[in-house]
């Protein structure tokens, strides 16, 4: 991983979890339940990775919304701030879709219906241009940068974002049924932080 010095603090305002552009509708090859698994896997994914570099969620949830084209249920994760770097932003912002890949992968779900609704462009993009205001570059066709502190391509970003959630994978569950758990579908920063310190050992930042 590259060593780049640039840092954040990710707060509220900077929120890389956002589905309601594209919300999987309720149409889905998958019925109700397993689209609020998925969706909890994918935002419990971004969780963890931030907390693996030590940014706190306020709040994780899977929750329904009423989108132009009709019903869909989403998933979104605020944070609540800590220094992360621009590299370090975008593999959180690329742990969602591996979080939700996983699950499928591991229920006998994944399909190439279920791998396309599990797509999350809009995660990518934010991603790139929140580290295009750091001054760091993503790129998605290409090589990138010379200088591995100055950027870095998609692909190699995303590999490691998938690397990590594979090895944080009993907090990134523990930290989905505690959603799915939830009457509300939706778990406070304290509840979130208290499910992933039982599951993963964060003492060593990625």
């Amino acid at each position: 991983m590259p060593d780049d010095a640039t840092e954040i603090h990710a707060d509220t305002n900077l929120n890389l979890n956002d589905h309601y552009v594209a919300p999987t509708a309720t149409n889905s090859p998958m019925p109700r339940r397993q689209i609020q698994e998925a969706l909890a896997h994918h935002e419990a994914a971004h969780a963890v990775v931030a907390a693996s570099y030590g940014v706190r969620c306020t709040r994780v949830r899977v929750l329904r919304v009423e989108h132009a084209a009709g019903t869909g249920w989403t998933g979104r994760t605020t944070y609540g701030g800590g220094p992360i770097s621009a590299y370090g932003l975008a593999v959180v912002g690329a742990a969602g879709e591996h979080g939700e890949l996983l699950y499928l992968a591991l229920a006998g779900l994944l399909t190439p219906a279920t791998r396309k609704a599990a797509r999350a462009d809009h995660d990518r993009d934010t991603s790139i241009s929140a580290a295009a205001s750091l001054g760091y570059t993503i790129t998605l066709d290409g090589p990138g940068p010379a200088d591995p502190a100055a950027g870095a391509t998609w692909a190699e970003i995303s590999d490691y974002s998938g690397i990590l959630v594979s090895s944080l994978w009993p907090a990134v569950a523990a930290l989905a049924a505690a959603i799915i758990a939830s009457p509300t579908l939706s778990l406070t920063g304290d509840q979130a932080a208290d499910v992933i310190a039982a599951h993963a050992d964060l003492d060593t930042p990625p």
